[in-house]
């Protein structure tokens, strides 16, 4: 399970780095924020900033959770931890809880990162 929740960490990581790209680097591309229910390019330009903003918390999410899933043995003390607790922060959650209408979203965003604290609980406990 430790491979396991180690694998999907890193991979719920890269996804937020995606984001991370979408939301802070390529926000005014109108497929990027049509994505977002953003559709006309005026409001897109006012909403530049707080994308901007909201994708560096997607890139420190990605960081906690890759260097957990990548330094998990070698900096057993924290790694792990951090790992676990950047899966924990509920990007998804807040996600849906702002906006149902974009539950895909939270779902895709919001499942990796517990499945792998699920896998982590799993192999703590010896399973």
């Amino acid at each position: 399970m430790e491979i396991a929740s180690r694998i999907i960490a890193a991979l719920a990581g890269l996804l937020h780095i995606w984001i991370f790209v979408m939301e802070s680097v390529l926000w005014l591309r109108p497929a990027i924020h049509r994505r977002f229910g953003i559709t006309d390019i005026k409001q897109a330009e006012l909403m530049k900033n707080v994308f901007y903003n909201q994708g560096f918390y997607n890139l420190f999410l990605a960081i906690g959770a890759l260097y957990g899933a990548i330094c998990f043995n070698t900096h057993p003390m924290f790694a792990p931890a951090i790992m676990v607790f950047a899966c924990l922060c509920g990007a998804g959650l807040a996600l849906l809880s702002s906006r149902r209408t974009m539950a895909r979203a939270a779902i895709i965003q919001g499942l990796p990162p517990l499945i792998a604290v699920i896998c982590f609980v799993l192999y703590m406990r010896g399973m």
